[in-house]
């Protein structure tokens, strides 16, 4: 008999695309699944919309992506846990291919990742690659939309609710040094949405903020990347609280509700 997997779609205001990913969900040719929703406090119609369809829903306060997917995994019954934006589309075979590597996977291997292929503003294939801890250091190749062991995900505390970006990329480093790795599955199995860019300042002050606290989290692992370029992280790690609300592991202290 095979495993029951549980898709965990956390959502944010994504209400106009969030029909199509629930479908894509439900439409899987792997017949064991659960659905759960989670609703991180949106502001638009999107819990109206979950209401439509028969997976289980729960609502919080806003809590940022971390903690939505940490809470409603604690909800979750599957063996094994596969995460999906909500403005994500899933193909149809996705769970299929990634449970059977799974099952065929060393018991060290606690995740499946695979390629995704880019739709909206941006088209083309997301570059993947065989898992390898070096290439890791250099930058995240591994789309959060993986097939995870669900115990193996709680082993290590799931996401780190203190960090606002790159939180899948600090989740994977941290799974391998416990000894967990991932394996790629060839082929596509996720439509990604691309959105237009947001301010490049703004995002470029995020973007060097978490690759510093990344690197105070793991220095061994991110040496080289603060070799190359030293008084960059020296600046963010005086000029901002680099330590401040990271290492938050597991769920929050304000557990969803059930809705449905």
């Amino acid at each position: 008999m095979s495993d029951l997997v549980s898709i965990v779609i956390a959502n944010y205001n994504y209400a106009e695309f969030l029909s199509e990913s629930i479908r894509s969900a439900q439409q899987q040719t792997y017949s064991n699944i659960e659905i759960i929703y989670i609703d991180d406090g949106s502001t638009d119609n999107s819990l109206e919309i979950a209401r439509e369809f028969d997976i289980t829903i729960l609502s919080q306060q806003n809590q940022g992506v971390c903690a939505a997917r940490n809470n409603a995994v604690e909800f979750a019954k599957g063996k094994y846990i596969l995460f999906l934006d909500a403005d994500d589309i899933l193909m149809p075979n996705a769970v299929e291919h990634l449970y059977h590597l799974m099952k065929a996977s060393d018991p060290d291997v606690g995740y499946i990742y695979a390629q995704m292929e880019y739709f909206d503003h941006k088209s083309g294939i997301f570059e993947s690659r065989e898992f390898c801890p070096k290439a890791l250091a250099k930058g995240n190749y591994i789309s959060v939309t993986c097939l995870f062991n669900r115990a193996q995900f709680l082993k290590v505390g799931g996401f780190d609710r203190g960090l606002v970006a790159r939180e899948d990329w600090e989740l994977f480093i941290r799974l391998w040094h416990h000894g967990i790795k991932g394996r790629l599955l060839a082929e596509p199995i996720l439509k990604c949405r691309k959105h237009k860019d947001v301010k490049k300042t703004r995002l470029n002050t995020q973007k060097h903020l978490i690759a510093t606290k990344l690197f105070y989290k793991f220095p061994r692992f991110f040496i080289k990347k603060f070799l190359l370029k030293p008084w960059r992280f020296i600046y963010y790690l005086i000029a901002y609280p680099v330590s401040k609300n990271i290492n938050q592991f597991g769920t929050s202290s304000n557990l969803p509700k059930v809705v449905k």
